[in-house]
């Protein structure tokens, strides 16, 4: 094929895609678009591109609460698998999550174990040295459970008498010292600790993670609530690639900005971080858990 021939098709593509890209009713279907040929996509070394060629995805996760967890069926589930489906969906490519222990996960990521690591991994300056982050994908943080009876009504927590429970060294005492420190603390031994000091009224309230004051406020929707709306502590989480990749954080970034758009990314992070409707579909069993993570490791998606 000639080098005019070849720019010729190119161009087409490159056309095409900006026509489809606005009209969605128009736009080909992202299961299709790996049959492009290959002489007609990019050829830079970014990991989309590697990706596309490869037809495969590969995502590092660890299980973790609600961004990755197995179900009864023997399927992996949570805010992350669907960030991370949905991604290679709009790739055009398959998905391959290979588990890894959290504590190696940003050195195996540079050991290219695999491409990507997709959400629930809080940006921090420590490890963007080491790896580049995306704009975030959402965002955690600390909020304030109290006991509906003891603190109906009240909005202002940062009073002598009001009583904090927390563990000693950790965020949740961070955070009271911070925004409450007139308010006396609690210190406990535990999180079910500091649960049952709140139900039990020796604390009006406790600042624990969001994804826990969730499970808290579903399982006792008559003892407590959540008095302040605000989270404390936020940290952005984002998509982790390799050092050096601009294309593939060029890709990402415009990913999770026209998923932020259309609303799409507030359903998902509304969904698993502020209900609990998938919480009976958790699998728990340690021998079928072990199943579930085998079987995405050697069958990609």
């Amino acid at each position: 094929m000639s080098s005019a021939l070849r720019f010729g098709f190119a161009l087409a593509a490159v056309a095409a895609a900006l026509w489809t890209g606005g009209d969605t009713a128009q736009a080909e279907p992202a299961e299709m678009r790996h049959d492009e040929p290959h002489t007609l996509w990019p050829t830079d070394d970014s990991v989309v591109s590697r990706a596309r060629r490869r037809g495969l995805l590969r995502v590092g996760f660890d299980l973790f609460e609600p961004w990755t967890m197995c179900d009864t069926d023997g399927n992996l589930m949570g805010h992350e698998i669907d960030v991370a489906r949905k991604i290679a969906e709009d790739m055009g490519t398959r998905i391959q999550f290979v588990r890894t222990e959290w504590y190696f996960i940003l050195a195996a990521l540079i050991d290219e174990q695999f491409d990507v690591i997709v959400s629930g991994m809080s940006i921090t300056a420590d490890r963007s040295l080491l790896v580049n982050f995306t704009a975030p994908v959402g965002e955690s943080g600390t909020a304030i459970v109290a006991n509906a009876l003891l603190t109906h009504g009240r909005t202002d927590f940062n009073d002598p008498d009001v009583t904090f429970a927390a563990r000693a060294g950790t965020t949740g005492e961070a955070v009271v010292q911070a925004h409450f420190p007139k308010a006396r603390r609690l210190t406990v031994g535990t999180t079910g600790e500091i649960l049952q000091a709140v139900l039990l009224g020796e604390a009006h309230a406790a600042p624990v993670a969001q994804i826990t004051a969730t499970r808290w406020l579903a399982s006792h929707p008559d003892d407590l609530h959540r008095p302040l709306e605000r989270l404390f502590n936020r940290l952005p989480e984002a998509i982790a690639v390799r050092k050096g990749d601009l294309d593939g954080l060029n890709f990402f970034d415009s990913w999770i900005a026209q998923h932020r758009a259309n609303g799409w990314l507030e359903d998902r992070r509304r969904y698993w971080f502020e209900t609990r409707a998938w919480e009976d579909r958790i699998e728990t069993d340690p021998a079928a858990l072990d199943a579930c993570v085998e079987s995405f490791e050697t069958g990609p998606y």
